[in-house]
């Protein structure tokens, strides 16, 4: 389960948790996770098969646990977030203050959560609307355990995904031209690690 402290709080509050500790700040309230090894692991291959194409074409960078705000929103000193993992295109990119804890003027086109069942609430609602309104382009959000992804694109429906895919589907983006998440070889590879891990033992 998530620890969470009532706020309010603000950035300032949210800047000053421990290093190393997970936080973020939703609604004004402090929110620390900590990360299953299996969406670790989920998270890893995602990251891997965007870094690949991306270095075939370089139009941004696949990101992983940096920490927004976003001062155009509603209520920005009061939300906090830090996705699993996002893409940032080439014009963004030049924005990004490697030396910061936060980044500040910087909005990732693609977010990608990975649900847990102590923070499915917020990333279902809460960061739907944070990152609708911080003007994030796409949404996707991996169901680990149902084995589904959700796919948001703002400017097609506000409020709803357009689209819910399996795990034995293909995921493409117009944000990535040409580019192809093949869920079957993702579920393939972490069956395999975990297979690796067991005999290990």
């Amino acid at each position: 389960m998530p620890t969470t402290t009532l706020g309010p709080y603000t950035v300032k509050d949210w800047l000053a948790t421990p290093e190393g500790e997970h936080w973020e700040l939703i609604d004004g309230n402090l929110v620390m996770t900590e990360e299953a090894t299996g969406n670790s692991r989920l998270a890893k291959e995602i990251e891997l098969e965007i870094g690949f194409y991306l270095r075939r074409q370089p139009l941004g960078s696949v990101e992983r646990n940096i920490a927004f705000c976003f001062p155009g929103i509603t209520d920005a000193d009061r939300e906090g977030v830090v996705p699993d993992l996002c893409y940032i295109p080439n014009d963004q990119l030049e924005r990004l203050d490697v030396e910061a804890n936060v980044q500040k003027d910087v909005v990732p086109a693609l977010v990608i959560e990975i649900l847990s069942p102590s923070t499915s609430r917020i990333a279902l609602v809460d960061k739907v609307e944070i990152y609708r309104e911080a003007g994030v382009r796409e949404y996707w959000i991996f169901d680990r355990h149902q084995e589904t992804v959700r796919i948001f694109r703002f400017s097609e429906n506000a409020e709803e995904p357009v689209a819910v895919y399996s795990f034995g589907d293909t995921l493409t983006t117009p944000l990535l031209p040409g580019f192809a998440l093949e869920m079957p070889k993702i579920r393939q590879a972490l069956a395999i690690r975990r297979e690796s891990q067991d005999l290990s033992r």
